[in-house]
């Protein structure tokens, strides 16, 4: 992702309405080039590309209300399963060849699970037909009322 471009001297409800949305088209963009053939440091980068979306969006909930918390949720599954797909490659490089061969196994077919799930969700779930239009589209516009009174707070 590209660096953001905050302005803290802008209200913080103008600002998030701005970079938030800018900011999820450059994640479904990323994880979209993401496939069968993706490797574990391709899915370890987009972790953490999702870690620092779902971290950034906690930051904005009193902004956005409950909403948002429930979208940050979708993203937390992502997480979880690239996180466990990561995990079990790491061991692997780690400690693989001082590991049982069954357990070698079983940690390559859990990686690969793991990577499965998440392309399954990704696919058929979180990027399907207009969901990121819908994120964008929230970010844009949702807001809670008490955030537009007092719209005038800015992030410093």
């Amino acid at each position: 992702m590209k660096a953001l471009s905050w302005k803290p001297a802008e209200p913080a409800v103008e600002d998030a309405r701005r970079v938030l949305p800018e900011m999820v088209r450059a994640y479904f963009a990323a994880g979209r080039k993401l496939s069968e053939k993706s490797g574990p440091k391709a899915l370890h980068r987009f972790r953490l590309k999702t870690k620092r979306l779902r971290y950034t969006l906690d930051i904005f909930e009193a902004i956005y209300g409950h909403g948002l918390k429930r979208r940050s949720a979708r993203l937390k599954t992502i997480q979880t399963s690239l996180g466990e797909a990561n995990d079990c490659a790491v061991l692997l490089k780690q400690s693989g060849a001082e590991l049982p061969e069954k357990v070698r196994t079983w940690l390559l077919q859990r990686a690969d699970q793991s990577r499965q799930e998440f392309l399954k969700y990704w696919k058929n779930e979180f990027d399907a037909g207009g969901e990121e239009n819908k994120w964008k589209r929230y970010l844009t516009h949702s807001t809670t009322r008490s955030a537009a009174r007092k719209k005038h707070t800015a992030i410093s």
